[in-house]
């Protein structure tokens, strides 16, 4: 699921040259790490592979708006937008899912696997399905307006490489009866959607049978929030990406922005410092904003 207001900027230049790869990083929020460090070096480097590019230097220059450590899909940004400007500036002629599998290498640099979970929604925006199997990728853009409350704690879940812990303590395994009730879930989703029943969506949202109850004990006092939230007019409410940030879903920005302040307020009191904002989401995925 893409979300506005949050997004990376990420310039991509080629030249002639040694088969050189130049990463630089500049936020005024975070410290984000430069050459080798940062996955755009990673994305470059299996372009030039796979696409038997040589001869050429490639220089890009990150200016990360995604905060990292928060389960924002900080890393899946910077992969998506690295992925799509080579793609213009070398091969303007690959397929979305071509494009897509190549923002997966970001990934795997970043959590130990490659995975599509916030490289499909950076690249294509709305809600997406993907059909790897098939190579289609089926995108969903809501009728009705749908607000996003997120919540991010601070200095919780400090763990190296936070998201690869975090999916390596998902089961392996999961019980027929549990992948049946995890289905029904996925597909109330989406009726929802089709529908345009937003109180349903956040239903649906709200619902896991897998993920949230391992990964909400790395959060402290997720269940009192999700109590919070549902409590005070949230939909739903849930983990964002492997936490420690949660989101919960809203039909205004007036309840979206008083159950954010409930929860700043409950989490101040128990000394855990705590930002939130209010956004929507976005039908836009990665796109060029100029070109020289």
């Amino acid at each position: 699921m893409a979300i506005k207001d949050l997004y990376d900027i990420v310039e991509v230049c080629i030249s002639s040259g040694n088969n050189n790869i130049y990463v630089y990083s500049h936020s005024k929020d975070f410290e984000i790490p430069s050459g080798e460090g940062n996955v755009a070096y990673h994305i470059a480097k299996n372009f030039r592979e796979i696409y038997n590019i040589h001869n050429i230097d490639i220089y890009i220059n990150v200016i990360k708006g995604v905060p990292p450590g928060y389960g924002l899909g900080s890393s899946g940004a910077t992969s998506a937008a690295t992925a799509f400007g080579l793609s213009k500036l070398l091969q303007p002629s690959l397929s979305d899912i071509e494009i897509l599998r190549i923002a997966g290498v970001g990934e795997k640099f970043a959590s130990g696997s490659i995975h599509y979970d916030n490289v499909a929604a950076s690249l294509f925006g709305g809600i997406v399905i993907l059909d790897l199997s098939k190579e289609r990728v089926y995108r969903i853009i809501p009728r009705s307006e749908i607000y996003v409350a997120i919540v991010m704690p601070k200095n919780v879940l400090q763990i190296e490489r936070k998201t690869a812990y975090a999916r390596s303590i998902l089961p392996k395994s999961i019980d027929l009866d549990i992948h049946v009730l995890q289905s029904s879930v996925i597909a109330k989703m989406i009726y929802a959607l089709a529908i345009d029943n937003i109180d349903l969506f956040g239903e649906a949202v709200s619902t896991d049978y897998i993920i949230e109850p391992i990964r909400s004990k790395l959060i402290p006092f997720y269940s009192e929030m999700k109590r919070i939230a549902l409590e005070n007019g949230a939909l739903g409410f849930n983990i964002s990406g492997a936490g420690p940030s949660v989101f919960s879903i809203h039909r205004s920005r007036d309840n979206a922005e008083n159950v954010g302040k409930k929860l700043i307020e409950f989490l101040n009191s128990r000394g855990i410092e705590t930002s939130f904002f209010v956004t929507q989401l976005s039908d836009k995925g990665a796109e060029v904003m100029k070109q020289w």
